[in-house]
Parts: C-alpha cells; structure tokens; sequence
C-alpha cells in the first residue's frame, strides 16, 4: 500500500481586496460604512508561501498592509519568532496597493537586511530612479534580483516561479502575473489584468487560478467612467470562460476586489458565482502545492 507524499509547499491567500482595500478611504457608502462599524476589513491581493521542510517564508505583493499580512503569514504557517520576517519578496508591478508596504521596510521601520526581491528589470528601473524607493536599494534593505518573463526561477530553492507579462497601465512598471510550481500542483497569481482575452491558456497551464475580480460589473462606479479604470468584468469574464469552468470547477477564483464589489457581501451575488462553476478566494485559504 502506497502511502501519499504530502505537498512540501503551502500557498496562503493573505488578502484579497483591490489596492486601498475595505473600507476604502473616504467612501460613506453602505458597503464602506457597514465594514466600519462592524470591524470587517478586506486587506489587500496577496499571497504567502511556506516551504514546511525549511520553514522558509515567500511574500507576493508588498501591500500597504504588509505588516498584518506577515503576521498573518506566520501564524497560518505555525513559523514563529522568525528573522528575517520573510525570506523572499516578489512584487507583480508598482500600483500602489502591490508595492506600497516597501517603505515599511527601509530604516524609518523594519530596517530590513538585503531581503531577496525579485521583479522585472523595468520596475528594477523605476526603484533605482526614483525616491524614497532608491534608499531601500542604497541602504540595502532589498537585494534586487531582476527576473526574466517567462524563465523560471527559485525565489527559495526548489520552488520554481515563472513571470508573464500581462497588459495593464503602465503608470510606472509593466505588470506581470505568477505562476508558482510546488512539487504537485501549481497556482497562477494574476490580480491585474486589462482583459482576459488571448490570456485564457494562462489558466489552463495551472491546478488554481487567482483571477482579476476587481469589479462585479459596470454599475458599480456611478460617477467615474470605468473604461479609464480597465479590468475585466466578472460577470463578463463568467461569460467568456463559462464553458471552460464547468470542466474544472475548483480552478478559478476571483481576487482583488473593489470595496463596491457586490461579490464580496452580497448573497445573490456570491450564489451567482458559485452556481456557474466559479469561486471567490477565501481568506486565509490554505492550498497545499
């Protein structure tokens, strides 16, 4: 009798709200206030890895929340007390809520010591050129490894990791999505994306996808075009990858939402959802690799 080989990697999901998470700063409508009064908080899209052999530690994204979100990391994965906090740091692109938390890592803070970081040369560039971002290269808080989109990498050995470029405004960096490959399964990161055409094959390489769920649809933004705010729509992309999801159910799950988003309060809504074979990221979900 075969005994099965337990996953050597687990992936956390530690946030799942769009860049300034919920509630969103400034807003009194019903889904912010409500978040308020009752204390419910969405941080921002990121996942965690933990290698259980070697108690290593990977962070993706580094989230205004950054803080909580490690904390996080260390009590879903039981690895207490640890120094350094995380053992690799891999960033998708430089909006705000994806790489704002790097300034809790420069001297006025953390005062990290030359943490791995692992980003495309591009946004290397933007780090390099620009203030307060530089002192974090200067004072070597990070240690920049520049990746190469579609080559895999080992942000700790023998996780291999692969960058994709992927469109979506290029405000200061270009934007990529991961695809993280534990020894049994695999897991795309994608939390931004213009569109989801001609990227489809981008979920089928994968055991799970982590897909761009920002809005619900185009209702949610009454007083603000939201064709200046790009993303695909998640009723549209149900639409475009009905027939794909019925085949893999498990696979595809929404992250980064807007605080508007009805799908993460609403019960018609997340039924919805749940009914054409899709599903919405769970906090602190757990997917052993």
């Amino acid at each position: 009798m075969s005994i099965k080989k337990e996953n050597r990697f687990n992936c956390y999901v530690l946030g799942r709200a769009q860049d300034a998470g919920v509630p969103h700063i400034g807003c009194t409508k019903e889904c912010c206030k409500n978040a308020r009064s009752a204390q419910k908080t969405e941080m921002q899209a990121c996942l965690g890895v933990h290698d259980t052999k070697t108690n290593k530690l990977v962070l993706i994204e580094a989230t205004p929340s950054i803080e909580k979100q490690v904390s996080l990391l260390h009590r879903l994965s039981g690895v207490t007390n640890k120094k350094p906090f995380i053992d690799a740091l891999l960033m998708t692109h430089a909006h705000i809520g994806h790489y704002g938390g790097l300034l809790l890592l420069g001297k006025e803070a953390a005062l990290t010591n030359k943490i791995p970081t692992f980003i495309t040369s591009n946004f290397s560039k933007f780090l390099q050129g620009n203030a307060p971002w530089s002192d974090l290269i200067s004072n070597q808080n990070l240690a920049i490894n520049n990746i190469e989109p579609n080559t895999k990498f080992e942000p700790i050995s023998d996780l291999f990791i692969e960058a994709i470029h992927v469109p979506h405004r290029k405000d200061h960096t270009d934007t990529v999505a991961f695809k993280i490959y534990g020894e049994n399964k695999s897991v795309l990161f994608m939390p931004d994306i213009d569109y989801i055409e001609g990227y489809e094959h981008l979920i089928g390489d994968v055991d799970i996808a982590f897909i761009d769920g920002t809005f619900y649809d185009s209702n949610e933004i009454p007083n603000r075009s939201i064709s200046t705010i790009p993303h695909p729509l998640i009723c549209d992309t149900m639409n475009h990858l009905q027939e794909y999801a019925k085949k893999t159910p498990e696979k595809i799950r929404f992250i980064h939402f807007n605080h508007s988003n009805p799908a993460l309060n609403n019960d018609e809504v997340q039924h919805e959802i749940s009914s054409r074979c899709f599903n919405i990221a769970k906090k602190n979900e757990k997917i052993p690799i």
